[in-house]
């Protein structure tokens, strides 16, 4: 991370526009440009006073414009960091961790459950199991980028392909292509739900809030299933983006 200098930010006493909307506008400019990064600390209120000779009240009002627009988050006793957020193509398939890396953070996973079971019909049906070989790995994941939670994701996958839990890095589709088995091509449904009260308390929202439910089925060679996963997004972490195009006449 580069440390702001008093030169990176551009305050005009003499422009109309008030002083705080000229700062937010200017912290935003940096991180769009690069120059801070998710999970990179902010200066505090007085550097940000001292530095470009405005009132700490000025500094105070921008910062919280941005925390209220999600550009940033605070962490009590810790300070002030640009939050995550997750850009990501409809029309290129990507990992987490690809996509963490390409919104400017690192991703990180910590697992919160684990099991072994019988895949429900619905599983079944989706990951083509056969007959006598119904028995699936089930993981759930908080998946982070800085550290920051920006979703939960449970993966299910036939369980051979997962023997123990401790062979798994970090990606999971990194993984996959390890084992033979990459996946090459997916099927993507989106849905708005309400969070129950297991994702409010790993998101930290309210039961009930709206959060994306991102639903993929992966296929590998010979279009065989692999993965059939369901990601719970905070919404304000997340762009997704798509290119549209007039039909040829």
């Amino acid at each position: 991370m580069k440390l702001l200098q008093p030169a990176d930010l551009k305050i005009d006493g003499s422009n109309a526009m008030p002083l705080y909307m000229q700062l937010a506008n200017e912290i935003q400019r940096v991180i769009d440009e690069g120059q801070l990064r998710p999970g990179d600390a902010l200066p505090s209120e007085r550097t940000l006073m001292e530095m470009l000779g405005i009132s700490r009240g000025t500094a105070r009002k921008a910062i919280e414009q941005l925390i209220e627009d999600r550009i940033l988050i605070r962490n009590p006793g810790s300070g002030t960091y640009v939050a995550p957020h997750v850009r990501q193509s409809l029309v290129q398939l990507e990992s987490f961790s690809e996509i963490a890396f390409a919104s400017g953070g690192e991703a990180q996973s910590e697992l919160v459950g684990y099991f072994r079971r019988v895949a429900t019909e619905k599983e079944q049906q989706l990951l083509q199991l056969e007959e006598g070989k119904k028995d699936i790995v089930e993981l759930t994941r908080l998946r982070k980028i800085s550290g920051t939670v920006v979703s939960v994701q449970r993966a299910v996958l036939p369980s051979p392909l997962l023997n123990k839990i401790n062979e798994l890095n970090e990606s999971l589709y990194r993984y996959l292509e390890e084992k033979g088995v990459p996946v090459l091509s997916a099927t993507q449904k989106f849905s708005a739900v309400a969070a129950d009260k297991q994702l409010a308390y790993y998101l930290n929202i309210s039961e009930r809030d709206p959060i994306l439910l991102v639903t993929r089925t992966g296929y590998s060679h010979n279009n065989i299933p692999v993965e059939y996963t369901q990601t719970w997004c905070l919404n304000e972490y997340y762009d997704f983006k798509i290119e549209l195009k007039m039909p040829d006449k």
